[in-house]
């Protein structure tokens, strides 16, 4: 990896015209993960610290993606002759597929020879494999000092990731894994977008997606579970980070891999799994968090409906303790209580109308869910978003006071983590669209 100097000089030349002349920021040695972003003066709450281009943008091709949907410019395609006219089965509108930022994974595509598209009843199958390599190849068509941005980045070398390419490659006849060079820097490409990418919404006309963006300056800061920075971004092409709370002078500015709300446990199997470590931050040391209880489930003992939390922190299988019966739970019987509450909240949030999740939350999930698990709360949040988002004004004053309450309680929330001023509080509050 290059040293903290080396990755200045790369992003000062990444930022290019978005550098402030005067940045109250630097990369520096980080004791957390080798390098990270300091504060060089004092930061106000609220302060905007930098904004960031992705440096390469490409689709998700999550499950459930919508896969008609340009890679170039992201809107939604029609359902049937939506792929690129020059074939190379890259879905692409026809103003994209003509123009040069298109052209030459165009080329790359048409010369690996992809096989030969399902066709059901007429319509297009797009693999998400090949649109999942997407993004990793357009890595290979930036400049000099870009590329040598990307390798400077920390990639974890996942067994996983190498499954990723051998699906990829087999979406071509010719896909080249004999070049050792090639896939070995197509491996670290990968690692590196699997490490530090970010799936950001975008929005064109009433078209909403997820696209994955590679923003390094902000993948360099460190994480803390109730960082002291949060970020949003603009149209999934620019990311904007600023101070969720007053940050001193050589200060390390924080972010979080994880949502906020989650759980002790729920973000320790995070990033344990995904980013490789175990937050030691104060957050995670704390079973109640800091009050919020956001990992208690009500007690299963007869005649008894005290919180449940559990004993240990920073384990990914902890038992679990009722505070008013003392009873010990083992962790095994605590996680398929804690899958079952995910899974039926879940199911609701996907197939219920605004009206049933409220009824749902208010009269079937005090049963077996206290008010303040995390999975109660995404529950919540899912019918904030719904009514903020979405015909305002078809909803009753009585689903707009459940709102209100859901919106009040999780304020509390994030005040008692000392989250301050971040981007999701700011979302709740409707200050950012």
């Amino acid at each position: 990896m290059a040293t903290p100097a080396e990755l200045a000089r790369l992003i000062d030349l990444h930022l290019d015209d978005l550098r402030d002349t005067e940045p109250k920021w630097c990369v520096g040695h980080s004791e957390v993960a080798g390098r990270g972003v300091f504060a060089t003066a004092d930061i106000p709450e609220g302060e905007i610290i930098f904004r960031e281009r992705a440096l390469v943008v490409g689709p998700t091709a999550r499950k459930g993606s919508i896969l008609n949907t340009c890679v170039c410019c992201h809107k939604l395609l029609p359902v049937k002759d939506f792929l690129c006219k020059r074939n190379c089965t890259l879905p692409v509108c026809d103003v994209c597929s003509d123009s040069q930022v298109h052209r030459g994974e165009c080329d790359w595509f048409i010369r690996w020879q992809p096989m030969d598209l399902m066709k059901d009843d007429s319509s297009v199958t797009v693999n998400p494999m090949s649109l999942r390599i997407l993004t990793a190849i357009r890595v290979f068509l930036l400049n000099t000092n870009q590329r040598a941005l990307v390798n400077a980045m920390q990639a974890n070398a996942d067994r996983g990731y190498r499954q990723e390419i051998i699906k990829a490659a087999q979406c071509f006849r010719k896909f080249p894994t004999t070049d050792k060079t090639f896939m070995d820097n197509l491996f670290r490409v990968v690692g590196v977008l699997n490490t530090n990418a970010f799936e950001a919404p975008c929005r064109r006309g009433d078209h909403d997606t997820l696209v994955r963006g590679l923003f390094p300056l902000t993948a360099i800061m460190n994480h803390e579970c109730t960082p002291n920075a949060s970020h949003y971004f603009d149209n999934g092409t620019m990311a904007v980070v600023r101070a969720a709370r007053f940050i001193p002078k050589g200060a390390e500015i924080t972010t979080t891999y994880t949502k906020i709300l989650w759980s002790n446990v729920t973000r320790c199997i995070f990033l344990k799994m995904t980013k490789g470590f175990i937050c030691d931050c104060s957050r995670c040391n704390d079973n109640t968090e800091n009050g919020t209880y956001l990992a208690a489930l009500l007690c299963r003992e007869a005649h008894c409906k005290g919180l449940v939390l559990p004993i240990q922190t920073k384990t990914l299988q902890p038992d679990w303790h009722c505070v008013t019966c003392n009873t010990i739970f083992p962790h095994a019987k605590m996680a398929r209580y804690q899958d079952f509450a995910l899974n039926t909240i879940n199911n609701r949030i996907n197939t219920s109308s605004v009206s049933d999740m409220i009824t749902f939350i208010n009269e079937m999930c005090p049963k077996f869910c206290p008010p303040s698990n995390y999975v109660l709360i995404e529950a919540k949040l899912n019918v904030i978003w719904r009514m903020s988002r979405f015909n305002k004004d078809e909803y009753t004053e009585e689903q707009k006071q459940h709102r209100d309450r859901y919106r009040e309680e999780i304020l509390e929330i994030l005040k008692k983590l000392g989250a301050g001023d971040c981007t999701l509080r700011k979302l709740i509050m409707e200050e950012i669209q």
